[in-house]
């Protein structure tokens, strides 16, 4: 039985290839935009995983801190925050001179007047402005504690990117979505047009409504595993030949490819069925 849906499928799609190959060109079109759009989201979520990594919250320590105090405070933010490691004076006025690479600008300099801190690298679920700013607040209120700082204004606006892509994305898919069901509903629709008379004999003969529908769906289905293949195919060569240019451009992840594919079947399965159900209806008995 699956192996008689299947050749009439494929029948179907034969006798009506230019049909086929119409809906399969645009839908490649469509896909291949989303696909390169997906493919420059990965690439900037990966770009500000790596910023966002570098996240961290700085505390600057009053200058009267005993080692012992110094310990309990790393342990407790440890506890509490995420890793941290301890800087002194000593190392700070080092990074300092290091930053600033001319020792004539430092002979004036008397005294060390940089004070030692801690540096916390945060949790990943702290990785966000309200809560580092949260972290921040309940961190200076340590006495050992002179100063707290995070770059509050780079976090905020790093997570409005993140934010502002994943907007961008959910948009392109329901529009990519919206154009692959158009084509795919209207390919169906005028395929069953154009098989009328077999469809009202196959109604008439008592043949059930799944039974007629099946054929149609099957030719919905490989439409659109073709063109999400091809779509993809075209985005892995986009991104090779970037890769070649600019390097460090990476493909989607097998699981992005595989959701990409699956999305665009399930979308041709919805489409057959909507075209079906409305068509059969004023071609039946």
């Amino acid at each position: 039985m699956h192996v008689f849906f299947f050749r009439e499928a494929l029948r179907s799609m034969r006798h009506h290839r230019g049909l086929v190959w119409t809906a399969v060109f645009s839908l490649v079109a469509a896909l291949t935009l989303s696909g390169l759009f997906l493919l420059i989201a990965h690439n900037a979520r990966v770009a500000l995983e790596m910023v966002g990594e570098r996240r961290q919250m700085v505390v600057y320590l009053n200058d009267d801190v005993t080692p012992s105090r110094r310990d309990a405070i790393i342990g407790r933010l440890e506890a509490l925050y995420g890793n941290v490691e301890y800087v002194s004076k000593e190392d700070a006025w080092k990074e300092f001179a290091e930053q600033i690479g001319d020792p004539a600008l430092l002979e004036a300099v008397e005294t060390n007047p940089l004070p030692s801190s801690l540096r916390i690298r945060l949790r990943p679920e702290l990785l966000n402005h309200p809560a580092m700013e949260q972290a921040a607040k309940q961190v200076s209120q340590f006495p050992e504690v002179e100063d707290v700082r995070f770059g509050g204004d780079w976090v905020r606006r790093l997570d409005e990117i993140r934010a502002g892509l994943v907007r961008t994305a959910v948009l392109v898919g329901a529009l990519v979505g919206v154009a692959v069901l158009l084509v795919l509903y209207n390919t169906i629709r005028l395929t069953v047009l154009a098989r009328r008379p077999q469809v009202e004999i196959m109604s008439r003969l008592g043949a059930t409504d799944r039974f007629i529908s099946t054929p149609f769906v099957i030719e919905a289905v490989l439409e659109a595993l073709l063109a999400g293949v091809v779509a993809l195919a075209m985005v892995f060569g986009f991104q090779q030949a970037m890769q070649s240019q600019i390097g460090h451009v990476a493909f989607l992840p097998w699981e992005w490819s595989l959701a990409f594919v699956g999305a665009v079947v399930a979308l041709g399965w919805l489409a057959a069925m909507l075209a079906f159900q409305r068509v059969l209806r004023s071609v039946g008995p």
